[in-house]
């Protein structure tokens, strides 16, 4: 008799520990798993052991994560003066506490979802501002992405956590248009400079130029200076000694100047004509001496001019 039940044994025990399984709902950490009878949520159970009632009548999902998660993107913009840039986002979000069953039905796919609200929201707000300016609006960006997601996600049981704008990156062909509007304002910097450094060494030259011919000028004062106390000097001696007046002295000496310049006129091979003081000051004919002409020797002594030719 026992060995006739026995198959029926083993199959109600079988069933009974298959049953008494599907009783047992084990939650990892950070996890939660939502209670479904005939289909229809009941409840959710949290990490560690807990017991339902046996399948079919009531079922367990599977795992769903509640840790933060991070989703990146990025998103190619167009600026108000038509600049192609590519915007990296990161967006970190989480499981709210207590809407893991919205979290869990609501939305098939939430990374999905925050992606699409992240490329509209950039590709609007960035369309409205130059190229410079999205430069300068990473935290515009990221409140603005913030502020949108939370709005919207909270519908669906989730928390932004975080919203992370990195710099834009301009296009290839934007990148090296910058890159020659750069090298071109180093070269207009370098230019200013060597034109500033040379305008300095100008401004030092004439200075020192101007220095140097005051010196020369002053220098040549007082040569004259001397020189006209040196004359005055041997004047008075001379008028002292000769018992003549300044006027006499004044002839002497003026008579053995021309003397001089006749002697150098003579050592220059007689190619120079030389008028005399005295003979312009005489009220007639100029007092001169021609050396020169072209039957004369080089070398032969001038003579004064009487003011008649020679026969």
């Amino acid at each position: 008799m026992l060995a006739e039940n026995l198959p029926i044994l083993v199959v109600v025990v079988i069933l009974v520990l298959a049953l008494g399984a599907s009783m047992i709902v084990i939650t990892r950490e950070r996890h939660v798993r939502m209670i479904e009878t005939f289909g229809k949520f009941t409840s959710v159970r949290r990490a560690g052991l807990s017991l339902k009632l046996p399948w079919p009548i009531q079922n367990a999902t599977a795992n769903f994560s509640t840790k933060l998660r991070e989703i990146g993107e990025e998103v190619e913009v167009k600026s108000s003066d038509n600049a192609f840039v590519v915007v990296p986002i990161r967006v970190q979000y989480r499981v709210k506490q207590g809407a893991e069953r919205d979290a869990y039905y609501l939305l098939e796919s939430p990374a999905g979802q925050i992606r699409s609200y992240v490329v509209n929201q950039v590709r609007s707000s960035a369309s409205s501002q130059p190229f410079n300016a999205l430069f300068q609006s990473r935290d515009f960006f990221e409140s603005e992405i913030e502020r949108t997601l939370t709005e919207r996600m909270a519908e669906f049981g989730y928390h932004i956590e975080n919203v992370l704008v990195d710099d834009p990156q301009p296009s290839e062909d934007l990148r090296a248009a910058f890159d020659r509007v750069i090298s071109s304002e180093r070269l207009r910097e370098a230019a200013t400079n060597e034109a500033e450094a040379e305008r300095i060494r100008m401004v030092a030259r004439a200075n020192a130029d101007g220095e140097a011919l005051q010196i020369k000028g002053e220098a040549y004062a007082r040569f004259r200076k001397i020189v006209a106390e040196g004359n005055a000097e041997a004047l008075k001696l001379f008028s002292g000694e000769t018992g003549l007046g300044p006027d006499a002295g004044l002839k002497f000496f003026t008579s053995i100047n021309e003397m001089e310049a006749l002697t150098a006129a003579a050592e220059a091979g007689g190619k120079v004509v030389f008028v005399t003081g005295s003979a312009a000051t005489s009220g007639g004919a100029a007092m001169g001496m021609l050396a020169g002409a072209d039957d004369a020797e080089p070398g032969t002594p001038l003579r004064p001019w009487d003011g008649h030719p020679e026969s």
